[in-house]
C-alpha cells in the first residue's frame, strides 16, 4: 500500500470515523503556551501519547498534526490541505502572504520553478568559491580568539555568506546590521502581534522594512546595469518559458530566503557539536575528505564523499532545527487510519517528531551516520529537515541543496585544517521557544590548527 492509499475521503470509507484524539487543554488559550515554549518537545510528547494524527488547539484554532511519512502524505496532498490564508496573520505579514510558502496550485508551481533556477548544479558550483572564502576567513579568526561561543560566530559567518549571495555584499566584510535586523524580525514570528514601536512585533516590522530596503537597494543597482555572480542575479535571470520573476516577486523571495537561511546556522551549530562529540565519526569523515579532495573543490568531489553526505544528513535528523512546517488549512474532509479530519481545520506537518519516530529510525536519538547505508524508502520519505514532499513542485524548501552545500563546505574546511574541543559542563540541549534551534549554551569551543 502506498502512502497516498492511507488517506481516504469521507465517501470512500464504509466505517464510521472517529474524531481526532486530543489532549486536555486550558480554556481559551488551549495548547498555545506549551506549543510556543517548546514546540518540538510538546509535539513529541503528544505523538507518544496520541499517535501519528491528533488535534491540538493553538492560536485560537483547532489544528490537525501529522507525524510520519504516511500521515504527511495526507497533509502534502493539495487536494486535502492548502496554505492560502492558513498561517497566523502576523506571520504572513512579516514574510508577505504572497511568498512561496503560502501559495498553492499553479501559482506555487510557477514560482517554485523559477526559484529553483537559482539552485541548479551550475548555480551551486558558482557559489562554491565564495562560500569557501568566507568559511576560511572565519576559521582562521577562530584559531586566534581562544575559547569562544560558536553559535554567535556561526551566525555572523552565515549572514556574511547570505549577504554575499542574496544582495551582493562584500564577502570579506561583516555587516552586523543585517544579522541583528533578521534576528529581530524572526523574534516577531513568535511574539504577540501588538503593533507598537516598543513591542517585539513592532520592532520586527521595523526590521523587516529595513531589510526590504537593503533588498531594494540591491535591485536598484541591478536595474542600473550592475551584474554579479550571485544568487540574486540568478533569480533576476531565471526564465521558464516566457515566465520570469517580477521585481515585487524578487523582493518578496529574497527576504524570504534571508529568513529561511537562519535555519542553516542551526544546522552548522549542531554539526560542529556532533563532530566534536563523536571523534570516530570526525576521523572517518576526515579520511574520506583527504582521499577525495585534493585541489579546487568541485561538486563532483562532494558527490564522491558519501560518508560525509551521511554525516550531514544524520546531523540534521538527530538535531532538528525546524520542528514543524508552515500551517495549512484542510480544504476537504478526509481521513487517516479511521480518524476524521474535518474541512476548515488548520494543519501542520511535524518534522521533528517524524525524524524521531522509533518505528522509522531505530534508536532515533542516536547519532549514527551509518544508518543511511541501509536506509530504505520509508527512511528517505521521513527525512524532512527542509519540509516534506516533492522538491520540484511541492512545499519542500527550494534552498535545500544550498543548505547541504553549506554544511559540507563547513565540514570539509574544518576537518581538513582544524580540530576543536567543547568546553566541559556547558548546556548542549537545543534551545526552546525560538524559531530555529541551536545549542542552548552557545556552543563554547576552542579551535586549533592541525598543520603549521
Amino acid at each position: 500500500m502506498t502512502t497516498s492509499d492511507q488517506a481516504t475521503t469521507m465517501t470512500e470509507t464504509a466505517r464510521p470515523l472517529r474524531e481526532l484524539p486530543a489532549p486536555m487543554s486550558l480554556p481559551l488559550i488551549g495548547d498555545t503556551l506549551a506549543f510556543i515554549a517548546d514546540t518540538a518537545g510538546y509535539l513529541a510528547k503528544r505523538t507518544r501519547d496520541l499517535g501519528p494524527v491528533f488535534r491540538i488547539d493553538v492560536f485560537g484554532k483547532p489544528t490537525a498534526c501529522f507525524v510520519g511519512p504516511e500521515a504527511l502524505s495526507v497533509f502534502l496532498d493539495e487536494r486535502n490541505v492548502v496554505r492560502d490564508g492558513a498561517n497566523p496573520p502576523h506571520v504572513e505579514e512579516i514574510f508577505n502572504p504572497k511568498a512561496v510558502p503560502f501559495l498553492d496550485g499553479d501559482a506555487h508551481r510557477r514560482r517554485k520553478k523559477l526559484l529553483l533556477e537559482a539552485f541548479t548544479d551550475d548555480a551551486l558550483a558558482s557559489y562554491l568559491p565564495m562560500i569557501e572564502r568566507v568559511v576560511g576567513r572565519f576559521a582562521r579568526r577562530w584559531v586566534e580568539i581562544g575559547p569562544f561561543e560558536w553559535v554567535p560566530e556561526l551566525t555572523s559567518m552565515g549572514y556574511a555568506i547570505a549577504g554575499a549571495l542574496f544582495v551582493g555584499s562584500d564577502p570579506d566584510v561583516d555587516d552586523a546590521t543585517i544579522e541583528e535586523a533578521f534576528e529581530r524580525a524572526a523574534a516577531g514570528l513568535l511574539a504577540p502581534p501588538i503593533r507598537l514601536p516598543f513591542t517585539t512585533f513592532g520592532r520586527a516590522l521595523k526590521s523587516r522594512d529595513y531589510l526590504l530596503g537593503v533588498v531594494d537597494a540591491a535591485l536598484d543597482a541591478r536595474e542600473g546595469g550592475e551584474r554579479k555572480a550571485d544568487l540574486l542575479q540568478r533569480l533576476i535571470d531565471a526564465r521558464v518559458g516566457k515566465e520570469k520573476l517580477s521585481r515585487e516577486e524578487l523582493r518578496i523571495e529574497t527576504f524570504h530566503f534571508f529568513g529561511a537561511y537562519a535555519a542553516v546556522i542551526g544546522g552548522l551549530s549542531f554539526l560542529g557539536q556532533l563532530l566534536a562529540q563523536h571523534p570516530d565519526v570526525a576521523a572517518r569523515a576526515r579520511e574520506e575528505i583527504e582521499a577525495e579532495h585534493g585541489g579546487t573543490l568541485t561538486l563532483g568531489d562532494l558527490r564522491r564523499m558519501r560518508y560525509l553526505d551521511a554525516v550531514c544528513k544524520e546531523s540534521r535528523r538527530v538535531s532538528t532545527v525546524v520542528p514543524i512546517t508552515f500551517f495549512g488549512r484542510v480544504r476537504r474532509e478526509c481521513s487517516f487510519r479511521g480518524y476524521r479530519i474535518p474541512e476548515g481545520m488548520k494543519a501542520i506537518g511535524c518534522l521533528d517528531a517524524t525524524m524521531h519516530d522509533a518505528q522509522t529510525f531505530g534508536d532515533p536519538s542516536k547519532f549514527d551516520p551509518d544508518r543511511w547505508r541501509k536506509a530504505g524508502n520509508r527512511q528517505a520519505e521521513a527525512w524532512v529537515p527542509h519540509g516534506a514532499g516533492a522538491h520540484a513542485s511541492g512545499h519542500r524548501c527550494a534552498g535545500e541543496k544550498l543548505a547541504t552545500l553549506m554544511l559540507k563546505v563547513f565540514a570539509i574546511q574544518m576537518l581538513r585544517g582544524y580540530t576543536w574541543q567543547l568546553t566541559p559542563g556547558q548546556d548542549l540541549t537545543p534551545t526552546r521557544g525560538k524559531l530555529f534551534a541551536t545549542p542552548s549554551g552557545g556552543l563554547r569551543v576552542r579551535v586549533t590548527r592541525r598543520h603549521a
